[in-house]
């Protein structure tokens, strides 16, 4: 590689120059067949100029979602471009997953979790650190609490609260910002990297829209960010019966259940299951009453009072799966 004013960032054989100026005046001679342009700037309106580069009297293409390194850029750097594809990918990958979660023959919720974290988590995460403040990572998100439903067996209609907590995966934003903070602090302990040029730059204060992660990076580690006990937190802020759940340095009671028993646990736990109430609100069934003659057949009606299936003990034993719930599970005669 010649010897530049401007920067350069290379990976292998994938090399990229960049520059940044008030003007659009700076100009290069690149290879006009492999090469594209784009303008990045964090006002919109500025952002839809098109640019108009020449190589040799060739017109080079203006791409407004160029790719580098696997990450799809846009105009105002939203990341919004990325986020799709990304989800596009985990709801196939998604797909894998359902096929390991049979109702009676699936695999146990730890072979689930360990090839979800392989497959999905993996394309999920990859560049995180950058794209984090992003306003559209609900869309990663999604897919992911759908990764934690195959785990865990719960329903759609489950508050996402309890989704992290079953299928023992910390929530997808802690998990993101805690791999913001370990690659700021290699960044920090190696003060020849070119990039530490470029943090407090990046750091100026722009847009209000805009968070530039080595700001949120050093917030975390002034605010001594640890991911357990960030969790933790979480839960603590949640509702009772979460809270009253064990704590998450281990994995939740019954985690290697048969698929069929832990995924009845936990709707039981979660008072979202396959029951008349909800099939009712699903419009599959006419009526939500029970065959014991209840109004409404719930989940609690199901376990604390039906006089035909009602569990005996204390309904908090669900959150600890004692060997008297698990047999309860065994003996109950309707699919949750």
């Amino acid at each position: 590689m010649p010897p530049t004013q401007r920067q350069k960032f290379g990976y292998a054989d994938d090399w990229a120059i960049a520059t940044r100026d008030k003007s659009m005046s700076w100009r290069l001679k690149p290879n006009p067949n492999k090469t594209e342009v784009c303008c990045f700037h964090l006002n919109t309106k500025m952002a839809h100029r098109q640019l108009q580069v020449y190589a040799d009297n060739h017109l080079l293409t203006h791409n407004t979602t160029p790719k580098y390194l696997g990450v799809t850029l846009d105009r105002t750097l939203s990341f919004k471009q990325h986020l799709q594809n990304t989800a596009a990918k985990l709801r196939t990958r998604n797909n894998i997953i359902h096929k390991l979660c049979g109702t009676t023959w699936g695999s146990n919720a730890s072979t689930l979790r360990c090839s979800a974290l392989g497959l999905v988590y993996s394309t999920a995460e990859y560049c995180a650190p950058v794209w984090l403040n992003s306003a559209h990572t609900r869309l990663v998100d999604t897919q992911l609490n759908t990764t934690m439903r195959l785990i865990s067996g719960t329903i759609k209609s489950t508050p996402t609260q309890w989704l992290p907590l079953l299928s023992f995966i910390p929530p997808p934003e802690l998990r993101r910002q805690n791999a913001l903070l370990k690659t700021f602090k290699k960044i920090q302990n190696n003060p020849n990297l070119p990039i530490q040029n470029e943090i407090a730059n990046a750091n100026r204060n722009r847009l209000r829209s805009r968070n530039p992660p080595t700001r949120t990076a050093e917030e975390l580690r002034a605010n001594d960010f640890q991911l357990n006990n960030q969790w933790s937190n979480i839960q603590n802020e949640a509702i009772p019966a979460i809270r009253d759940m064990p704590g998450i340095s281990t994995t939740p009671p019954g985690f290697g259940l048969p698929r069929k028993v832990w995924s009845t646990l936990n709707r039981i736990r979660t008072g979202h299951g396959d029951c008349a109430d909800f099939r009712y609100k699903w419009d599959q069934i006419q009526r939500p009453e029970c065959d014991c003659g209840a109004e409404r057949q719930t989940i609690q009606h199901i376990t604390t009072e039906c006089p035909i299936r009602r569990y005996d003990g204390d309904p908090e034993d669900f959150l600890y799966a004692t060997p008297a719930t698990i047999e309860y599970i065994y003996n109950l005669d309707i699919k949750l």
